[in-house]
C-alpha cells in the first residue's frame, strides 16, 4: 500500500478438477490461406487458458490496484495445473470492465447453448466472468497532487493534449504510450505561444480537461507523449511564485528525477527477486534492469553485464547496456547514464541507439552517417523482410550501429573506452562470450534466461535435437548440459556459429552439438524433403527473427510462423517436445502464438497438447 509500483511475486491457485473441456469439442483451424488471414485480423478464436481460476484473480488484482490509483506488474505467468489440448477462450467486454475467462454455467444440456432450449449455459458458452472498475478512491495527499496538476493545466502555464472522448480509460489503467489517434487537441501552454517541442514536458488531459498524467511530448512521432507520472504520482514543490501563500505548492515535472526514481525502483525489485542470484547449476552474472514500459521508462531497455575481469583491454567491472529508441531518452543521456551510476551501481554504461527508430523520432536527419543508413538496412533484414523467394533471411546478426561505440563512464559521465572484444558471463552457471559493441540487440538475449534454463530441464534422456536460429547457442548449449546426446544448432550468421561453437566448447558440450550456417526455412525444407529425418526428432527449438515488424506485416508473417512449425511437428516424433517462440510483438500482443501453433498442428497432421501457459521474458 502506497507505492508507486506495487510489486505482484506469484499469482498461483491450484484447483481440483480440470476446467479444459474435452479434446473433442475442440474443433481444429483449418490451414488454409482464409482461416490464416482470419488469425491475422482478429483476437485468436482460441488461446491458452489452463488455469482460469488464477486468470480471474489476476482482473481482480488489476481492479483493486486501480482503486488505489497503483499499478501491478505480473512476475511471470501463473503455473499450470496440467497440461491440456483444448484451448478456452475470452470475448470482448465492455469498455469500463476486466475481461476475465470463460466459464460455463452449468446448462442440464452442455452442448453449445445449454440445457433445453439454451436457456443454460453449458461448458462452451460465451459467458465471461467480469470484473467491474469500481470508483478509485485516493489520499488526501494523492488529491492535493491531483489538484496540483490539474491548476497547472487550467493556468495554461504547460502545453497539454487532451485525449478524445472515451480514451481516457486506456492511459488511468496503465499504458505509458499516447498515440496520435487518441489525442483531440494540443495546448500550447508557453508564455511565448510556441507549440511544444519534442522532449518538452506536457500534461495528458481527458475530453473534460481533467488532468490524468504528465509525460514527454514528441511533434513527429506517432507515440504523442510517453508519460511518466499519473496525477496522483506527481512531485510537489512549494509555489516559486512571489506573493503566495505558503500552503501553495507547484507540481515538479523534472524529466530527470523521474528517471532516477524509476531506476532506483528497478535496481531494488531486481534485488527483491534475486534476478543476478543464478540457481542451482552456477551463478548468473546477466540480468534485465530496466524493460522500458515495464520499468515506466518508455523506449529504455537496460541490460546488466558483471564482466569483473573478464573484458580484453580496459577492464571489465558492472557494464550496463543501454538500448534506446526513444527521443526523450537520447536527448537525456547525461542523465540516464548518471542515474545507472548513482541508483545501480553501475561502473559504464554503452550507449546503443536504433538509428532507424530514432529516426521515427525525428532526432537524426539526413545528414546522417553512410554506417547508420547500413545499419537500417542490416535491421529491416533482420526484421523478416522478404527475399527474393519468399523467404525470412535473419542477415547479419553481427552488426555495429552509429551510436553502438560510445561509452561512458556512470560516476563521471565522461566518454571513455568500450569493452574492448568480448567479454564472458554466466547465465544459471552456463558461460557465454558476448559481444557488447556488435552484438545483437544488447549482445545477449537477457530475456530468455528462463527458458533457456526449462529447456536444460527437458533436454534429460534426449537424443536427437534441432535448435533452428540458434543465435550464439543459448538453447542448443542448455540442451546439451541437460543431456541431450545429439544437439544441432542452425543460424544465418557465420559469425554468431564461431561464438556458439566457442561457448560450447567453454562449457564442456563440444562433443555433442554441432553448428550449420543455413537460412531457417531451407534447413527445415531440407529435412522433411528426406522422408528418413521425418519423426525423428526428440526436441525441437524454433526462436526466429521478428517476421512482423509491424501489423502491415503480420499476415505474411503468420503464414511463415505456421510453415516453420509445420515443418518442425512433422520431424518430431510421437511424445516430442516443441519449443516456440516469437519475438513479434504483433503476434504476442494479439496472443496469436497458440493459434499459429494449431494451425501448423492441422496442416501437418499431427494433434498436440500445450505444457502449461504460453511463457514470456523472466522477472526482470
Amino acid at each position: 500500500a502506497g507505492m508507486s509500483a506495487t510489486r505482484l511475486v506469484t499469482m498461483t491457485l491450484t484447483t481440483t478438477c480440470a476446467m479444459a473441456s474435452p479434446a473433442s469439442t475442440a474443433g481444429p483451424i483449418a490451414a488454409t490461406a482464409r482461416t490464416l488471414r482470419r488469425v491475422c485480423s482478429s483476437a485468436p478464436k482460441s488461446h491458452a487458458l489452463l488455469n482460469p481460476h488464477a486468470d480471474a484473480l489476476t482482473r481482480s488484482l488489476g481492479a483493486l490496484a486501480s482503486i488505489r490509483g497503483e499499478r501491478v506488474r505480473r512476475l511471470g505467468a501463473s503455473a499450470p495445473t496440467h497440461a491440456s489440448p483444448k484451448l478456452t477462450t475470452t470475448r470482448a467486454g465492455k469498455a469500463n470492465e476486466w475481461r476475465g475467462p470463460r466459464y460455463g454455467k452449468g446448462g442440464r444440456g452442455g452442448g453449445r447453448g445449454g440445457g433445453g432450449r439454451g436457456g443454460g449455459r453449458g461448458g462452451a458458452s460465451d459467458a465471461a466472468v467480469y470484473v467491474k472498475r469500481p470508483r478509485r478512491a485516493f489520499t488526501e495527499d494523492e488529491q492535493r497532487r491531483i489538484a496540483a496538476l490539474q491548476a497547472l493545466a487550467d493556468a495554461g502555464a504547460a502545453p497539454v493534449a487532451t485525449l478524445a472522448k472515451g480514451k481516457a480509460n486506456l492511459f488511468l489503467d496503465g499504458n505509458p504510450i499516447v498515440y496520435g489517434g487518441a489525442v483531440d487537441a494540443i495546448a500550447n501552454g508557453k508564455r511565448d505561444g510556441a507549440p511544444p517541442r519534442t522532449g518538452d514536458p506536457i500534461i495528458v488531459a481527458d475530453h473534460e480537461g481533467k488532468a490524468l498524467a504528465w509525460g514527454v511530448y514528441n511533434d513527429t512521432s506517432q507515440y504523442v507523449v510517453r508519460i511518466l507520472r499519473m496525477a496522483w504520482e506527481c512531485e510537489l514543490a512549494p509555489h516559486p511564485a512571489a506573493g503566495v501563500s505558503a500552503e501553495s505548492v507547484a507540481v515538479k515535472c523534472d524529466v530527470e528525477e523521474v528517471i532516477r526514481d524509476k531506476i532506483k525502483v528497478a535496481a531494488r525489485m531486481r534485488s527483491d527477486c534475486r534476478v543476478a542470484a543464478g540457481n542451482a547449476n552456477g551463478p548468473t552474472t546477466v540480468y534485465r534492469l530496466v524493460n522500458s514500459e515495464g520499468d515506466g521508462l518508455s523506449g529504455v531497455c537496460v541490460d546488466v553485464y558483471d564482466c569483473g575481469g573478464e573484458g580484453e583491454g580496459e577492464g571489465g567491472g558492472k557494464v550496463a547496456v543501454a538500448a534506446v529508441s526513444a527521443a526523450w531518452a537520447h536527448m537525456r543521456r547525461d542523465a540516464v547514464v548518471k542515474a545507472l551510476g548513482e541508483c545501480a551501481g553501475i561502473d559504464r554504461v554503452l550507449w546503443r541507439t536504433d538509428a532507424r527508430m530514432l529516426k521515427l523520432e525525428g532526432i537524426f536527419d539526413e545528414s546522417q552517417s553512410e554506417e547508420s543508413r547500413s545499419e537500417e538496412t542490416d535491421d529491416e533484414t533482420a526484421e523478416g523482410v522478404d527475399d527474393a523467394d519468399g523467404q525470412s533471411d535473419a542477415g547479419p546478426i553481427l552488426s555495429g550501429q552509429s551510436e553502438a561505440a560510445r561509452c561512458y563512464d556512470a560516476k563521471t559521465g565522461a566518454e571513455t573506452s568500450p569493452p574492448a572484444g568480448w567479454v564472458t558471463v554466466a547465465e544459471n552457471g552456463v558461460r557465454y562470450e558476448v559481444d557488447l559493441t556488435k552484438g545483437h540487440k544488447t549482445g545477449f538475449y537477457v530475456d530468455q534466461r528462463d527458458n533457456r534454463a526449462e529447456v536444460r530441464a527437458l533436454g534429460a534422456g534426449k537424443g536427437r535435437v534441432l535448435d533452428v536460429c540458434c543465435y550464439t547457442g543459448g538453447f542448443a548449449i542448455n540442451a546439451a548440459l541437460g543431456g541431450a546426446a545429439d544437439v544441432t544448432g542452425v543460424d544465418s550468421s557465420p559469425l554468431a556459429l564461431d561464438i556458439a561453437r566457442r561457448n560450447a566448447e567453454v562449457n564442456g558440450v563440444a562433443a555433442s552439438t554441432t553448428f550449420v550456417q543455413s537460412e531457417a526455412f531451407k534447413y527445415l525444407d531440407d529435412l522433411v524433403a528426406d522422408e528418413g529425418n521425418l519423426g525423428t526428432f526428440d526436441m525441437i527449438v524454433l526462436d526466429p527473427p521478428k517476421l512482423a515488424p509491424s501489423v502491415n506485416a503480420l499476415d505474411k508473417a503468420t503464414r511463415k510462423y505456421v510453415k516453420m512449425n509445420q515443418a518442425a511437428m512433422r520431424l518430431l516424433r510421437p511424445g516430442g517436445i516443441l519449443v516456440t517462440c516469437s519475438c513479434s510483438g504483433a503476434v504476442t500482443q494479439r496472443e496469436l502464438l497458440p493459434a499459429i501453433v494449431t494451425a501448423a498442428a492441422t496442416a501437418a497432421g499431427r494433434r498436440v497438447t500445450m505444457l502449461g501457459k504460453p511463457r514470456g521474458a523472466g522477472a526482470d
